[in-house]
């Protein structure tokens, strides 16, 4: 009997999220769920294979960024999405940065700035923490951020096949000779993980927010 690959899946929300709404540029981004995306991915795999987790690595506004209620409303629907079977959110956090010179106010973003913090070391340390335990035989990594080049050398020196999984504009280069795969998140392949009649997916009632801040990474 042929092995079945135990796969994982690591989604990097906000590099997936900024991709996707600026693709959907001037409509409301169509809602995915991030499991049947997981397993979409995995059926592109030449191999018997079957996803046993998928980890959301995402942020937690700053109290300040918690007064605002487009901020209220994605942690809400992050909140919700930790009761997912199957489905693990690893947050980081999202802080604020005074401009110099300018006064501070809340309400307007022209006065600060936003940074995503500890996401990147989150990846890193389950992705690797998680190979070398052998809890998966296949990691899918969900972002077209090349920072995690350590992250896929060492997967790759370890044995573990490695599929990454990006947006056609995402130039993922610098991982050459370092994974197995590449999924190229296309409109096909997007449009199916929100469809609830593909593949007789029940579709989730959770959605992720019609608006999302303005922000960089």
């Amino acid at each position: 009997m042929a092995k079945m690959h135990k796969v994982m899946v690591f989604i990097d929300y906000q590099n997936f999220f900024i991709s996707w709404k600026w693709k959907n540029r001037g409509r409301k981004p169509p809602f995915v769920d991030y499991q049947k995306l997981g397993r979409l991915i995995n059926r592109q795999i030449p191999l018997d294979s079957e996803v046993i987790k998928t980890y959301l690595f995402a942020y937690k506004p700053c109290d300040e960024l918690m007064l605002l209620e487009p901020y209220q409303r994605y942690y809400n629907w992050l909140t919700g999405m930790k009761k997912t079977p199957y489905l693990e959110v690893i947050e980081g956090r999202q802080d604020i940065h005074r401009i110099y010179g300018v006064e501070f106010d809340i309400n307007d973003p022209s006065t600060y700035t936003t940074e995503e913090k500890e996401t990147d070391i989150n990846i890193a340390t389950h992705m690797i923490a998680k190979g070398f335990q052998n809890a998966y035989d296949i990691a899918i990594l969900v972002s077209g951020d090349t920072d995690y080049v350590q992250v896929i050398r060492t997967l790759h020196d370890l044995g573990k096949i490695v599929v990454i999984a990006h947006f056609p504009e995402q130039n993922i280069a610098k991982y050459q000779g370092m994974y197995d795969a590449e999924v190229i998140l296309d409109d096909d392949l997007l449009h199916r993980a929100g469809n609830a009649s593909y593949g007789r997916e029940k579709r989730s009632r959770k959605r992720y927010p019609s608006r999302f801040p303005s922000e960089k990474k």
